[in-house]
């Protein structure tokens, strides 16, 4: 039935774009090209990873890599659009290998290398109600894309509405999180899936609805939240015994936010929570369907929390903000928030070391210090301590998610606590086209008392040696 009124109210969209044409705004009608490019060199040092000098088989790493992204918008004369981004060749370089490898899933060199990532039509209904319909990427935040703790840059597939009231935006959105199907149902089964007939038949889709909200309260204040759920229609799946061995990815997500600044103060803070069902749900996990120890990678047994406030100071050129936050029951936070270097921020640093949130409760505090130098050259300043209460055990029923992406450390290595310290140089060549040099060092600390206690039998003392790397990205808009 569900599928029905979706289906009904599609068509009851697509027959109001005839109208649309009076209801908006003439413009001219053309196709629109724009894009950015950008370029990566980084070196990590041997203890990268997972190592922190524990496996003398890891050496350093010296790499590059590169992509291009074309944006195209065509328009019409009734102010419809239609909106494609096409990524170009976003690949690794290595020159030890003197080859190529290619970062997209499923995209090589015999494809060209080329994909397309989003691809939606907006219709303007009224000068204050847009709808796109397709294939987009939202970003909903205090912060600008790239940066945000919660709901930054997801890939998402359905309807969302654009309704502008004043100072008022409110984005609605029904979107599917997955689509439950599985062409090689004998590959599923063995692999011990349930992707196969039973949910191809009965369509068992996994469906995220919410709204997000966001008001600029004063002319330097914004304040924001958003609320959704997630439905998750796939099949549980059990063992022989009839132990339960998959629980769907479906629950409650939200969170609120403000961005301002008064005179020479500023503050930017967001809390967020998730349902147990969706523990690490914004993590850019691969989580396969199936039996398989260790595939689910979204969930937890607790509801997570997490959150932080950034409240800084102008003092002419020098900036000065002190970043306090927490995770707790599993929350993780976006993987592009972080310091930029080697704390979290994978969108923007390849060097990353570190997935704020992962192998247990954190509480951190970072001072970061950034000044103008002149205007085209920013040097910002970072420290970062973080106190963890390591997880006793990892996925859905164990006390934080079983995540991969960027994860610090195996669970049984009781990670007790971590500190970093980097930097970041930005420097404008000219308008539209920015280097940023980075560097930094990162040491983590074992508690191996409790390690022995929650893990009986293990007697290897681990080493905790620091990690340097250093980073450099150009970066062009056009």
């Amino acid at each position: 039935m569900k599928k029905v009124l979706v289906a009904g109210a599609a068509l009851m969209l697509a027959g109001g774009i005839a109208t649309t044409a009076n209801a908006a705004a003439k413009v001219e009608p053309g196709v629109k090209i724009t894009g950015d490019a950008r370029v990566r060199m980084y070196y990590v040092d041997s203890n990268r990873g997972q190592n922190f000098g524990n496996n003398d088989a890891i050496g350093s790493q010296f790499d590059m890599d590169s992509r291009i992204r074309l944006n195209f918008t065509g328009t019409t004369a009734s102010g419809v659009y239609a909106k494609t981004r096409f990524r170009i060749y976003e690949s690794r370089m290595e020159p030890h290998h003197g080859d190529s490898n290619d970062l997209a899933a499923g995209i090589t060199s015999n494809s060209g290398g080329i994909w397309v990532d989003m691809a939606y039509v907006g219709i303007p209904f009224t000068d204050n109600f847009t709808l796109e319909i397709g294939k987009y990427r939202s970003t909903y935040g205090p912060l600008a894309n790239s940066y945000n703790f919660f709901y930054d840059d997801v890939v998402s597939t359905g309807f969302r509405g654009i309704i502008k009231f004043d100072n008022v935006t409110i984005n609605p959105f029904f979107e599917w999180a997955v689509e439950a199907q599985n062409k090689n149902a004998a590959a599923a089964a063995a692999a011990g899936s349930s992707i196969d007939a039973l949910d191809r038949q009965e369509d068992n889709d996994v469906y995220r609805f919410g709204v997000h909200v966001k008001a600029k309260v004063h002319k330097d204040w914004t304040l924001g939240g958003m609320a959704g759920y997630q439905i998750d229609n796939r099949n549980e799946l059990y063992d022989a015994a009839g132990v339960k061995e998959w629980e769907n990815n479906d629950g409650f997500f939200g969170s609120i936010y403000v961005n301002g600044k008064y005179e020479n103060f500023g503050l930017v803070g967001e809390l967020a929570v998730t349902n147990s069902g969706l523990n690490n749900w914004n993590g850019w996990e691969v989580n396969p369907y199936s039996k398989a120890a260790g595939t689910n990678r979204i969930g937890s047994k607790d509801t997570g929390w997490g959150g932080y406030i950034f409240p800084n100071y102008q003092i002419d050129k020098l900036n000065l903000g002190l970043n306090i936050g927490f995770t707790k029951d599993g929350y993780m936070p976006d993987l592009a928030f972080g310091d930029g270097v080697l704390l979290g921020s994978t969108d923007n640093s390849v060097i990353s070391q570190i997935r704020v949130g992962d192998a247990g409760d954190w509480f951190w505090g970072g001072l970061v210090a950034s000044y103008q130098i002149r205007e085209d050259l920013k040097l910002t300043g970072n420290f970062f301590y973080a106190n963890i209460d390591a997880w006793d055990s990892k996925g859905q029923f164990g006390d934080g998610p079983n995540t991969s992406a960027r994860g610090i450390v195996p669970v049984n290595y009781q990670l007790e606590n971590a500190w970093t310290i980097s930097a970041i140089l930005q420097y404008t060549l000219s308008k539209g086209t920015d280097i940023y040099f980075s560097a930094g060092y990162l040491k983590p600390s074992f508690d191996e008392d409790a390690r022995r206690e929650k893990f009986p039998g293990v007697t290897r003392d681990l080493e905790d040696d620091g990690v340097f790397a250093a980073a450099t990205r150009l970066e062009i808009k056009f």
